[in-house]
């Protein structure tokens, strides 16, 4: 193996295995994974933390791609996956122990309902974070730019994230998932797909559309994590219960913040139709946000109510995630100016 390969990252490590990748090649990714996991996860080591979501999210974003994408790897290798597992079994250990430890919600279902209603809307990850007056009174238009390229790895894939989520699910819990899809797939018109909509305004505004795939050591630790959150909980059916409380976290935050943005950006000159992208949301994410709640959260709770800490859990690491993305934007966009 080349010292060149050694010294790159895990996510380009992951690239260079190839279709058929040596065994010592695979023992080395095993060997940098586990020394990785510890220094992230016991020792409290940013960088190597950062390596691991580089490496998640490299294989996460990948594996949803069909062959026939320019950007398409294969990475089913069993020991590639493996090592993915464990990466991710770590990850999930510390939020636990952290997050979830303490957590006391109740059992019935309305009551489960008011208290994730309350626990969003009351977070310092919503609109009431410093982040949101900046970027709609004080960011220029390249900060404004940054913050939209930083979100990409995980709103670039958030109609795929709900699509997990639709097999084997029945009755008003589908209808639910297939009506937040439906909405993602521009209700049956391919030009107002959110995704098109996302890049026909990320190419106005000079951000790669590509990006997400090519760049991934361009983005922030905290972007990266996020975006895994979902790919996590969306793709490992045992973590479902914490998908439904991400899914509900996201809908309940998402107010005020979208026309925060929009205000930055009418403020340095694009105009409505150039953003329909964030127009779209400010509307769509408060009708899910109801409906999530109504046929998704509450009938789960009242057949299920032991999944209900799972679904908490869910909430508080998609709150802890979205507070850390605002705060590292409030900080690295303040200091380009």
């Amino acid at each position: 193996m080349s010292n060149v390969l050694l010294d790159t990252g895990l996510g380009s490590f992951a690239r260079s295995l190839g279709d058929d990748p040596a065994s010592s090649a695979l023992n080395e990714l095993e060997r940098r994974v586990d020394e990785a996991v510890v220094r992230a996860f016991r020792d409290g080591d940013p960088a190597a933390e950062l390596e691991l979501h580089r490496f998640l999210y490299e294989v996460n974003a990948h594996r949803l791609l069909p062959p026939w994408s320019a950007h398409w790897h294969d990475y089913e290798h069993p020991a590639l996956l493996a090592a993915r597992r464990k990466a991710q079994a770590a990850w999930l250990a510390r939020d636990r122990a952290v997050l979830g430890a303490d957590v006391r919600v109740p059992a019935a279902a309305e009551e489960f309902a008011a208290w994730a209603t309350k626990t969003c809307e009351g977070h310092e990850s919503g609109v009431t974070h410093p982040l949101f007056g900046f970027l709609a009174d004080e960011a220029t238009f390249d900060q404004l730019r940054t913050f939209l390229s930083q979100e990409t790895p995980f709103d670039i894939h958030f109609g795929d994230l709900v699509a997990l989520l639709l097999p084997g699910v029945h009755g008003e819990l589908k209808i639910e998932l297939a009506g937040n899809f439906w909405d993602e797939m521009g209700r049956g018109s391919a030009d107002l797909t959110h995704r098109r909509l996302r890049v026909s305004m990320m190419e106005r505004v000079g951000v790669p559309p590509d990006g997400y795939l090519t760049d991934v050591d361009d983005f922030w630790l905290e972007e990266l994590r996020l975006a895994n959150l979902y790919f996590q909980t969306a793709a490992d059916r045992r973590l479902a219960p914490q998908a439904v409380g991400m899914l509900l976290a996201t809908e309940l935050v998402v107010p005020g913040r979208i026309e925060r943005q929009i205000d930055g950006w009418r403020r340095v000159g694009l105009t409505d139709p150039e953003m329909h992208y964030l127009r779209e949301h400010v509307t769509v994410d408060v009708e899910h946000a109801q409906g999530w709640l109504d046929h998704v959260v509450v009938p789960l709770a009242r057949t299920r109510p032991d999944l209900l800490p799972e679904i908490a859990l869910g909430v508080l690491r998609r709150l802890d995630a979205a507070l850390r993305v605002c705060d590292r934007a409030w900080n690295e966009l303040r200091s380009m100016a």
